[in-house]
Order: structure tokens, then sequence, then C-alpha cells
């Protein structure tokens, strides 16, 4: 069905635009009313449409030209999903890759884990699955990290995690993930909600359907009807709007559960008034393999085997490579069983592979899991030394990046590549020695955490802001010339409003702006600032000079 997770950007802002995902690991929108709320989810839908190439060339142009870490980290997920739409599943993964990387170095953490939720299912299309463990282990080592649970973009993150965990069969992490959710259930968007009762409908459908494989060879009723009810109630949810896929879901459950433990005739009925569902895209993937699996076992209970092993390999070739391997294996499993009726018969040969073919995979699949949770142990202990190593670069005075942290990030910013436009901007206080003069350093402190906050407050949530040493701050933000200047008065009067008027704490600041196009020689470019900023107290204070 269909889901629009949270947005490529920090989690913090809280104006962030959404950014939809994979759920279960197929594409999929969701249309509230039935429009969209951004760019990147318009390229999401015409991906879906048939326009994958269209969504290709718009989104390589937009990446020629964006630099703004945000709008660039839309732009990928919207192309690795559009080559995953056109069937270019290694491009996908290099697109997806680029995407956790630059999430990584803006400490976008909602998009990284969203994006590494998208590597798990990707990398398992291509049996790369050691690398979708690792993958998977990082995303879950990231999730402490995101807290705010009123944060649309948190919510979307932790429902991709959910969704990858239980790829891995890690049910009781997927548990703990969602219970998290559950807490502000009520405070999710509808789109949300409507996926999170589909994704558990299908799960507990498949999950039904494999009880099947094992002797006594009958489908658990009681889950069959579980998944229905579920269903049931994402459907209630979407209240008519345009989840046209999640119709197609519940009549499909319901002659799933008619075909397996009910009335074949009655499913086969219900099934030939929705096969509409075998036109869909890539996002009805999982309920056409459930209408094949439903269509084979209602046409080997009316006697009709023959047709029942014709069709099924028919849909079988058709979605061949697309979907989860649980819906997959139910269809193939069905059709196996129409072709040779022996596989149930206990003491076979047939029947013997089979149980040996699913303890395989059970091993497997532990063995997966058994990787995942030794490399998340050894993540979350490397989390640790990272919030040590953290702490030891921030201010204790004002909370904001310290000089240490400060200087690596100017040295990693003067080497970027040439043609990147990086602005470091130097302000100094006007007026705070006679604060400290007058109303003392207690006084004084206060300032400079007032100071430090209007910095944040106004910079970008991608800038750098960094105290460097008393009086002085930096700020590290990709920006051109104009664009620094703008962001420096934006700087200085920030703090002014702050400061208020007539206060005896009262302090305005002078911004020196410089701005490299070329890699450079980080204490050059400090020097270019530092005598634009003296420049800027040289006209009276308060103001901004680019140099």
């Amino acid at each position: 069905m269909t889901l629009t997770h949270g947005a490529a950007s920090d989690p913090d802002d809280a104006t962030c635009e959404t950014m939809p995902v994979t759920v279960r690991g197929l594409v999929a929108v969701a249309r509230e009313g039935g429009s969209t709320v951004s760019r990147g989810e318009d390229w999401i839908v015409r991906a879906q449409d048939g326009h994958a190439g269209d969504v290709l060339r718009q989104t390589a142009a937009v990446l020629a030209e964006e630099t703004r870490p945000r709008q660039r980290a839309h732009a990928l997920y919207a192309r690795a999903l559009a080559f995953h739409m056109a069937g270019e599943t290694a491009a996908a993964v290099e697109v997806a890759q680029d995407l956790v990387t630059i999430s990584r170095e803006h400490e976008l953490m909602a998009t990284g884990l969203q994006g590494r939720a998208l590597l798990v299912d990707l990398l398992r299309r291509e049996g790369r699955m050691e690398e979708a463990v690792e993958q998977l282990a990082q995303a879950l080592a990231m999730e402490p990290g995101l807290r705010d649970l009123e944060n649309q973009e948190i919510q979307g993150a932790l429902g991709a995690l959910g969704v990858a965990l239980r790829l891995f069969g890690v049910a009781d992490e997927a548990r703990r993930v969602e219970s998290r959710l559950e807490a502000v259930e009520t405070f999710l968007p509808r789109h949300h909600r409507v996926a999170r009762w589909s994704n558990l409908a299908l799960e507990h459908a498949v999950a039904g359907m494999a009880v099947g494989r094992r002797p006594p060879y009958v489908p658990d009723a009681d889950l069959l009807g579980q998944a229905v009810q579920e269903i049931h109630r994402a459907v209630r949810l979407s209240d008519g709007d345009s989840y046209h896929v999640v119709a197609d879901e519940e009549r499909v459950l319901q002659a799933l559960r008619e075909a397996a433990t009910g009335d074949s005739a009655a499913a086969m009925e219900r099934l030939e008034g929705c096969r509409s569902v075998l036109d869909r895209g890539t996002e009805g993937v999982p309920p056409q393999l459930l209408w094949g699996a439903a269509w084979v076992r209602a046409l080997v209970r009316e006697g009709r085997s023959a047709e029942a092993v014709q069709a099924g390999r028919v849909l079988l070739s058709k979605i061949e490579g697309s979907g989860v391997e649980g819906d997959r294996q139910v269809l193939a499993y069905e059709v196996m069983r129409a072709e040779h009726p022996e596989v149930e018969r206990e003491g076979s040969g047939a029947a013997e592979y089979v149980r040996l073919a699913e303890e395989r995979v059970g091993d497997d699949m532990a063995l997966l899991e058994a990787l995942f949770r030794a490399r998340v142990d050894l993540l979350r202990g490397a989390d640790e030394r990272r919030l040590l190593a953290r702490a030891a670069s921030l201010d204790s005075l004002t909370g904001l990046v310290n000089r240490r942290g400060a200087a690596a990030a100017i040295a990693e910013s003067s080497r970027r590549p040439a043609g990147e436009n990086v602005a470091l901007l130097l302000l100094d206080l006007d007026g705070f020695k006679e604060v400290n003069d007058t109303c003392g350093h207690l006084a004084g402190d206060a300032v400079l955490r007032r100071v430090a906050a209007a910095l944040r407050a106004a910079a970008r949530s991608d800038d750098i802001v960094a105290r460097w040493g008393g009086d002085e701050f930096v700020v590290v933000a990709l920006l051109d010339a104009t664009a620094a200047a703008a962001l420096g008065d934006r700087l200085r009067e920030t703090v002014r409003e702050r400061s208020g008027s007539g206060r005896a704490d009262r302090v305005t600041v002078s911004v020196g702006v410089a701005v490299r196009r070329e890699p450079i020689e980080d204490d050059a470019w400090l020097r270019r600032a530092d005598v634009a900023m003296y420049a800027a107290k040289g006209d009276g204070g308060d103001a901004t000079v680019v140099g």
C-alpha cells in the first residue's frame, strides 16, 4: 500500500517537507485528498505512474545545480526509487548509498535511517545479504537518537525501520520500534496509520499460508482471519480517499481466507471481482501474488488442477523478480502443490524435500539474525564512543561546537572540491567588554548563552555554528557571497532583537564573511574572514562585511 514517511532533513526542523519511502520492500504512494505535498512526493507519484524516465531526467538536472543537502536528499531518494521502478536495482543501490552518505555528512539522522532502510530492501533484491544486514544494523543503531516522536520525519523513519526489521524476521526489535509509535498513533498522519495496518495484514496473511507448508498442511485460519480484520481497519482509516491498493488488498485477503479455509467457489467469485489488481504496477505486487495464490488454491479445491497449474505458472512468470520473498513463496508453493500433490503426502520424497528446504531457510535466517545482532552490539558500543567524542567537541557554556570542533570543520570545508561555494563567517560581539566590566562575568556568561541561542535560531539547520573563543563565534555554511551576506545580516538582526533596547547587557555583533570557491589553506581563509570582521567593527559595528 501507500505510505509517505518523513522528509530528508534535520529532525529538529519542524518546517521540513515530507518524503515517501518504501513499504514491505515496495514503492508506494500516499495521497491525502488526492494531492501530493511536495515536489519529492510528486516525483514518487510520477515514477509509479509510468514516468520513471522523466523523474530520472528531472532529478539529474536538480542534482547538477542544487547544493543544499536537504534538497539533494529529496532528489536522491526520488532517483533511487525511480531506478527501482525502472527495474535498475543496481543503479538504485548506488543512488541510495549516495543518500546515506549525504545524510551522514550533514547529520540528517531521520533521512539517513530511511536511506539505510531503503538499502536493506534493495540489497536483498541484489542477493547481497551481508551488506543488507550491515545497513539494517546501522539503521537500528541510529534509532535511539530519534527521540521526538511528534516529529513526522522521525515517525516515518521509525516506521521504515520497523518494516526493514520485519523483512529480516527480527520481530522482537520490530515490535519494540513499533511500540514507540503506538504511543502517538492517534497523532500520526492518516496514511501512516493506514500503512501500518496494511503491512500487518499482509504479514499475517503470509504467515497464515506458511503454516500450510507443514503437516497437517492446513493454513492457519486464525491468522488469515486476523489479516482480514487488520485490512478492514486499514480501509476504514482510509475513509474512501485515494488508497486504491488497500481496497484491492481487502478483497484479495478476504478471497485468500475463503480459498484456503472456506468456500472455494465464493473465493473465485470474489477474485473475479478484483482481477484488475493484476494490472497494477510495482506498488500492487503483494496483492497480485496473494491473488494468484488464492486463485490457484481455489481452482485445485474445485478439482481443476491442470487449469490451476497453467494459471499459476503464468502469474509466476509475470511477476518474476518482484515482491518480498515471503509473498512470492506463497504463490510458488501453491503452484508446486498443484503440479505435485504428493508434496503434501507425509513420507513422500517431495514432502521431505520441502521440509528440509524450509529448515534450511530457517537456518539461513537464524544465521543472518545472529550476524545482525552481533553487529548491532558492536555499533552501539561505537555510538557510545562517538557520543563521548561529540561531548569533547562542545562548548560547555553555550552548547555550541567548540574551537576544536570548529577548526576541524573549517579544515574539512577548506578542502572541498573546486566549484563548491563555502562561506566562513567570523563574528565578534560589540559592547561585550562593557557588559563584563559593568555587570560582572556572570552577566557576561548569560549574554554569551543568549547570543549562542540567537545564532543557532537564525542559522539554517545545515550550518555549523561554533564558539571560537571569548566573545567570538564562527559559522560555516554552503553559500555563495550574496547568500552568506544575507545570512550574516540575519544573524546580526536576531542578536540585536534578542538583546532588546535599553538593557545594560545589550550587545550587537560584527560579521566578517569570506567565501571560498576553490580549495584554500584554512589559516588563509580565517585571515580573510578576520580582516572582513575588523572592517565591520571599523564601520561602527553591527555590520556585515564580505572580504
